[in-house]
């Protein structure tokens, strides 16, 4: 029987020393961190990326997993100047390469120190810990002058951070989110910063595979950490087999009083007698005793309705852009008309709660292509805010099931949300986009934007990529004054390793808010 321990009801946090976290180089003034680019591993103002291949082969052992870290240059263009690897039992990352770890397998990137340096948080979730096969952990890898893996340890979060038991097939690191200087504060050590963890695989009671989420905030220069199933009190709904709750989070300030809530997926949950329909908790105020509303597509004011397979939040991600946070949810195996698991994503925005916006689907009037069966439109889900040059908010969304020349080539739609009938959409055989169209490529498999102080670039992974065998990442500029025409980062060309490389973008990361 898995449980949190009794002390870990939602709402009591453990405070944690500030040093437990942080690198003592941290440093801000009191109204927050430094500005800087939002992707800058090594601090030289130039926007930087990073590729996960969690199926590569490393020291020998088969799906271990690493991450290509590719840094900016001279040209101003995300990504295009030296090339590292992080990987753990390596720098200053600890551990060992290991069969299964799948080291890399969900990223996410954020400034936590307050230092001026975009720290990587790597989610392992094949790790063992002892006994306990596929237990699961996460990292955070401090950025640096050297580069990622250079500098201080890297800090391991595992399931004592948050008062747990570790036990086989939790897989602690299945979703990973981070979230910095939310100028909660006015100290500066740091000023406010949160990130979240997922363990789907956790069981409650007798309830396998239940779920559970982590959160680690700082604010006012302490340090909290808190775990939340859905059998926590003050929590909506109850813990049941297969939930799956926590398969992916997503932070922001989105509703209430300005302060950082957590949003996480259950795409498991059954809703009444619809198994796998899918739904959200939404958690209000991480630094006070966060309560928990269950929100799905039954909610008041959501379009649609549920229905068993759609796997409502199966993907989120979350931006603000002025006094507005938004909200995307992917729900990739909704039937649109009689096209099964077509694909769709509901959005929202920041309120006093949750407030439900338009539910886009490749039906919905003005955007391109059709509803077909097996698209999966929202597997993933990316929003882009407004950067120098590129005006509006965007959401990136893909469908990597979509058939071309031939059956799951895959595409990428980026539509504006003021305007979702403006939308841009690529592929392989789009011109200029590096590769083939092939069958079982997956285009869009992954997705994420990346801001510097010249480009907005789209990554698009295809880890399934037939030429070649090992996965490719194309990248696509979507505007700034260094745009230039797409390019693609491949294994064993412009300095991007190739031994052991095996689904090379099967996750992308980067900075989406400047």
């Amino acid at each position: 029987m898995h449980r949190p321990l009794a002390a870990l009801a939602v709402g009591t946090l453990l405070a944690l020393p500030l040093t437990a976290l942080l690198a003592p180089a941290a440093s801000a003034d009191a109204e927050g961190c430094a500005p800087g680019v939002a992707s800058d591993f090594n601090g030289d103002g130039r926007a930087d990326a990073a590729v996960a291949d969690p199926d590569a082969t490393v020291a020998g052992a088969v799906r271990a997993g690493r991450v290509v870290v590719l840094y900016g240059d001279a040209d101003a263009r995300v990504g295009e100047g030296a090339r590292g690897t992080v990987r753990q039992g390596t720098g200053s990352v600890l551990g060992s390469a290991e069969v299964d770890d799948r080291f890399g397998a969900a990223l996410a990137t954020a400034d936590l120190d307050c230092d001026g340096y975009t720290d990587l948080v790597v989610g392992t979730p094949g790790e063992d810990v002892g006994s306990a096969a596929d237990a699961g952990l996460v990292q955070v890898v401090w950025g640096d002058p050297g580069g990622l893996g250079a500098g201080l340890v890297a800090r391991t979060f595992g399931h004592d951070a948050f008062g747990y038991p570790v036990h086989a097939g939790d897989r602690l690191g299945s979703a990973v989110d981070a979230l910095e200087d939310v100028g909660q504060g006015g100290t500066p050590a740091p000023d406010a910063f949160a990130l979240a963890v997922g363990a789907p695989g956790w069981d409650v009671g007798g309830a396998a595979d239940a779920g559970w989420a982590g959160f680690v905030v700082a604010n006012d220069g302490g340090t909290m950490a808190m775990g939340v199933t859905q059998a926590s009190p003050g929590i909506a709904g109850a813990a049941e087999a297969g939930d799956r709750f926590g398969s992916s989070v997503a932070l922001g300030q989105l509703v209430g009083d300005g302060t950082v809530d957590a949003v996480v997926g259950s795409p498991g949950e059954d809703v009444g007698a619809l198994a796998d329909a899918g739904a959200l908790t939404v958690l209000a105020s991480l630094y006070d005793e966060p309560t928990g509303t269950g929100l799905d597509q039954g909610s008041p004011g959501v379009p649609g309705a549920p229905e068993a397979g759609d796997r409502f939040g199966s993907a989120l991600d979350a931006v603000r852009t002025g006094s507005t946070t938004r909200l995307a949810v992917g729900v990739p195996r909704e039937d649109v008309g009689r096209a099964a698991d077509a694909g769709a994503v509901q959005l929202f925005r920041s309120g006093a709660d949750l407030v439900p916006g338009a539910s886009l689907s490749q039906d919905t009037a003005g955007v391109a292509g059709a509803a077909e069966a097996g698209d999966r439109f929202g597997e993933q889900v990316a929003l882009a805010a407004p950067a120098a040059g590129v005006p509006g908010t965007r959401l990136v969304v893909g469908v990597p099931g979509e058939d071309g020349a031939a059956a799951d080539t895959g595409l990428v739609q980026v539509l504006p949300v003021a305007d979702p009938a403006a939308d841009t959409s690529w592929t392989q055989a789009s011109p200029g986009v590096p590769g083939t169209p092939q069958a079982g490529d997956r285009f869009g498999t992954s997705v994420a934007v990346v801001t510097g102080p010249t480009e907005q670039a789209l990554l698009v992974g295809v880890p399934r990529e037939t030429t070649g065998g090992t996965g490719v990442v194309d990248v696509l500029s979507l505007g700034g004054s260094a745009g230039a025409g797409p390019r693609a980062w491949v294994p064993g060309a412009g300095g991007v390793p190739a031994d052991g490389a095996d689904r090379f973008g099967a996750v992308v990361a980067g900075g989406g808010q400047p």
